[in-house]
């Protein structure tokens, strides 16, 4: 059941706030139907990348209702200096806030940061049985790219990934 409707406030995240961002993922990987990952990266890795990656290069978000931390948005953009347009996406919201407008807002907060620094592409990838992650995804803008088939595999199981993306307008010079 979606959570209650209450105000979200997204601000960058700061070392400070990796071991919280680590529960979050760690439950949402021992859901077993959203990443494609391990697991959630250690609290004092992930402290490291909020204080050392280059700002321009990198964001990170989270998103706070009430006194919960609700959700986490990551962007990288590719170091590639042909690839610098493009930012590649992850999103996770906690069970409890799903459906209640964290999602869309951490990707708002996104949208002016890459517009900011000149990304002209968002781009992510999503298992294909991800349907609400899906749909939200295509109510922001998001396209499907492409599927690569049996690309993940669960034991003896696999699903496609997709890969959908999202291109924003270009920044022009003054």
């Amino acid at each position: 059941m979606p959570g209650t409707r209450l105000p979200v406030r997204v601000r960058r995240a700061a070392g400070a706030d990796a071991a919280g961002v680590t529960r979050l993922l760690r439950g949402i990987y021992a859901e077993g139907e959203a990443f494609v990952g391990d697991g959630a990266p250690h609290s004092e890795t992930l402290a490291g990348h909020l204080e050392a990656d280059d700002p321009d290069r990198a964001l990170y978000l989270i998103a706070v209702v009430g006194e919960a931390l609700a959700g986490w948005l990551e962007l990288h953009r590719h170091p590639p200096r042909r690839l610098r347009h493009v930012a590649v996406l992850t999103l996770a919201v906690a069970p409890q806030h799903r459906r209640t407008g964290v999602g869309r807002a951490l990707m708002h907060h996104a949208y002016a940061w890459a517009e900011r620094v000149g990304v002209e592409k968002i781009s992510l990838n999503v298992r294909a049985g991800n349907a609400p992650a899906i749909a939200l995804y295509r109510s922001e803008g998001f396209a499907l790219e492409g599927c690569e088939v049996r690309h993940i595999r669960m034991g003896e199981t696999y699903e496609d990934n997709l890969v959908m993306a999202r291109f924003l307008p270009r920044r022009t010079e003054p």
